[in-house]
């Protein structure tokens, strides 16, 4: 275990992500890449640089306190070159020196070093509102399992402070990083983003074959275990809106998944797509537009047809 691991966001007062009012803590790190990911800047592992132009005032301190030169001024304002913003700048100077001189706080370092104790101390502050509200604390990302001994120490520490537990996770991950945690897991929301494994890999970056070995591991332990498990699948046009995959996958779980009642479908949206540029990326979906309504209750219904409910709440 350790008790120190990067987190990107703590969230109070979500209802989306778990039952009754939630903190989530997001930490940093994720082995998938994809496309429609909202939260872009959970990817990496190492903290990184975010510029919101809105903000900036043109000064040029970024540019000047750059030790790298990854940072100049053009006629459109700040350009950067991601590939020599470099991890060593946080490692070697704690911290980045650009950061540090922007006054008018364009810059963002997206993710930080923290203390489990310093993030429990968070958490709790709204501890009266979890009991009175049948809520507690999520873990999320990214994907939290990548950085499982933290993750550990974090759930081990909510379960000694009687909350109850919240884990968001892809499954793209070894199933001893997950398996030592589950002990301390009340309620497991598992992603599946695409059935295919090909299609998985061409949209995410990896297959989906470790993904499924984990899911049946946990409905294993399930059977012999306090534990809720919810199935989460984005709904992409023309990735995995098929209404013939989804019967697929919903048929698969029903087998399968025989401890898992919950298929909770999560309509594409474009929500994040304002983070890519902030963090130097480009978004891959400007293309595609969310489901509507109609196709929506098509596939729940379908969902609905193999006995499962198509939300947790």
């Amino acid at each position: 275990m350790t008790d120190k691991g990067f987190v990107f966001d703590i969230q109070r007062w979500s209802i989306h992500d778990g039952y009754g009012i939630r903190t989530n803590v997001f930490l940093k790190g994720c082995p998938l890449r994809c496309r429609w990911c909202s939260n872009p800047e959970s990817q990496k592992k190492h903290p990184e640089l975010a510029f919101f132009p809105d903000k900036c005032i043109r000064c040029g301190s970024c540019q000047v306190n750059c030790p790298v030169g990854a940072i100049r001024l053009g006629e459109n304002g700040q350009e950067r070159d991601v590939s020599l913003c470099r991890t060593t700048c946080f490692e070697g100077n704690g911290g980045f020196p650009c950061l540090r001189e922007c006054y008018a706080e364009a810059l963002k370092q997206m993710g930080k070093w923290m203390d489990a104790d310093v993030v429990l101390e968070e958490v709790l502050s709204d501890k009266g509102i979890y009991e009175t509200s049948g809520g507690g604390v999520t873990f999320t990302g990214g994907e939290p399992f990548v950085q499982h001994e933290f993750l550990l120490t974090l759930l081990q520490k909510s379960k000694e402070n009687g909350l109850h537990t919240t884990v968001e996770t892809c499954a793209c991950v070894p199933w001893e990083s997950m398996e030592k945690a589950l002990g301390y897991v009340d309620f497991l929301f598992a992603d599946l983003k695409i059935f295919d494994s090909e299609k998985h890999r061409l949209y995410t970056g990896v297959g989906n074959e470790r993904i499924l070995d984990n899911l049946i591991r946990v409905n294993e332990y399930a059977k012999t275990h306090p534990l809720t498990i919810a199935i989460r699948m984005p709904v992409i046009p023309g990735i995995n809106n098929a209404p013939e995959d989804m019967e697929a996958t919903a048929a698969w779980i029903q087998q399968h998944l025989t401890q898992v009642k919950i298929f909770e479908l999560l309509p594409y949206h474009r929500l994040g797509r304002g983070k890519y540029q902030n963090i130097g990326e480009t978004y891959q979906m400007e293309d595609v537009a969310p489901p509507d309504d109609e196709e929506m209750n098509t596939l729940r219904e379908i969902c609905s047809r193999h006995g499962l409910r198509p939300s947790y709440q």
